[in-house]
């Protein structure tokens, strides 16, 4: 049987194709790791893949400076160490400056010997094989960020290129950088609730930080159409009773209060959309004491009152968002405390604006009547009056809450005197928050049990 040119040519190239397209592309790769500011010993791994053995390799490094400093380089835990049963390389000439931030290195496995071949690692062109292990440390002043780790050319010298060694004859690999995130430590985030159609709900803003802040501004936008932000008579009412009111006690402008508060609404920023934005400097006035908010968990910033459209059906959700989709409500011309600009979510430490973690808050509408923990006279707080209101059912013949639940402090399904020590704990000696759904929240009881709420209560 005879074929042409071309027939031939045809057929090598159907046998050559497939095993062209297993190889795989020789790579250098730095992983992705993360830690929190201040954080030492952090590891991260340089790997390869290679379609041949490789007997050494040359690599350049970047990272950013101040935020992180390499301490170190070595081969623990990586495939050269497993290839040399534990020994260190022949050669590793590793230079790391950390007035700029760089690392240069050079590596050869070993060197062989007369009649025997330098170590080489095998070819792996699928699964990366580790071939150093860097370890970091992060700044005490780092931010949350995404900082770059790269594989950069020519640094060092004379200049350095990233390569791997194969035969004595070089490969260019390509260059997969990896990241260092410094994690975010300050998380602002929304309780689910439960609402009533035709009722109101009222949602507290939750941070959890570890870092003292010296301010900060939201941003909340709603559904319009299903709810109506209920203003408070007073600027203090949005953050009375809370863990900001608990620290800065008094409302704007009283002694050790909140220095500056600002809200500023705008009901129709967008065609059924609502904006809520608040602005805060804990010291704004002289003598400039240094007030701050101290680093804490479930610590409650604001508290928003809503009414609930009658026609919102039961069964669906709405979500408070906090959003950074908008600008800042019009400013009044005689108001200089109102700076125009984009209504973003952040707050400030160390004089630096940081944008925090944000969690949404979902609003369920059901006709089931919530309530609120420790709520049991049913008024618009939780206080040493709700304490009172359940002793005088217990001992002394008064009123029954209209909602037991609401009374049941610790949760555990009886109504005794330890639910009101509970509470009193909480109130006045820094005890645990009444179980959920808890004092700020309005929601329906987690719990199963024989008590029950034949109203709402505080909410």
């Amino acid at each position: 049987m005879h074929f042409q040119k071309s027939q031939l040519f045809f057929m090598l190239a159907l046998l050559i194709l497939p095993f062209g397209e297993m190889r795989a592309e020789n790579s250098l790769n730095i992983s992705n790791v993360s830690a929190n500011a201040g954080e030492s010993g952090i590891h991260c791994f340089i790997s390869a893949t290679n379609d041949e053995p490789i007997e050494g390799f040359a690599l350049g490094l970047q990272y950013p400076i101040p935020d992180l400093v390499l301490t170190g380089a070595d081969f623990t835990d990586t495939a050269v160490l497993d290839l040399l049963s534990g020994n260190q390389p022949d050669f590793a000439g590793i230079q790391i400056d950390s007035n700029n931030g760089t690392m240069t290195a050079g590596v050869i496995f070993g060197y062989g010997s007369l009649g025997q071949a330098p170590p080489a690692l095998d070819a792996s062109p699928a699964i990366p094989q580790t071939l150093m292990r860097l370890t970091f440390s992060v700044s005490n002043e780092a931010l949350p960020a995404t900082l770059p780790l790269q594989l950069v050319d020519g640094l060092g010298d004379p200049g350095i290129d990233n390569v791997l060694s194969a035969g004595g004859f070089t490969i260019v690999p390509t260059l997969n950088d990896g990241s260092f995130t410094v994690n975010n430590q300050h998380i602002l985030s929304f309780d689910p609730l439960i609402a009533a159609p035709g009722g109101t709900v009222t949602t507290v803003l939750k941070y959890e930080h570890v870092d003292p802040i010296q301010g900060y501004q939201i941003a909340i936008s709603y559904d319009n159409t299903l709810l109506t932000h209920i203003e408070p008579s007073s600027d203090f009412g949005y953050f009375s009773g809370l863990t900001a009111d608990a620290v800065f006690p008094g409302g704007p402008g009283a002694f050790n209060g909140i220095e500056l508060f600002y809200p500023a609404m705008d009901p129709n920023v967008a065609p059924g959309v609502g904006l809520a934005t608040f602005a805060a400097i804990f010291d704004f006035l002289p003598p400039f004491s240094g007030q701050v908010l101290p680093a804490g968990t479930d610590q409650s910033l604001l508290q928003l009152e809503f009414a609930v459209s009658p026609s919102a059906q039961v069964g669906s959700t709405t979500t408070i968002v906090l959003d950074d989709s908008y600008n800042l409500p019009s400013c009044p011309a005689a108001d200089p405390n109102c700076v125009p600009g984009p209504a973003v979510n952040y707050v400030i430490f160390d004089g630096l604006s940081i944008s925090p973690i944000k969690i949404d808050g979902v609003i369920e509408f059901d006709s089931t009547p919530g309530f609120r923990r420790g709520n049991t006279n049913g008024d618009s707080g939780v206080d040493l009056a709700d304490a009172l209101f359940v002793v005088n059912y217990l001992f002394a013949g008064g009123q029954q809450p209209s909602c037991l639940d609401s009374a049941d402090m610790n949760d555990d399904g009886s109504l005794d005197i330890s639910d009101t020590i509970y509470l009193l704990n909480y109130l006045f000696v820094s005890g645990p928050t009444p179980a959920a759904p808890g004092p700020q929240n309005c929601g329906p009881d987690p719990t199963d049990d024989s008590l029950d709420c034949i109203l709402a209560s505080g909410c």
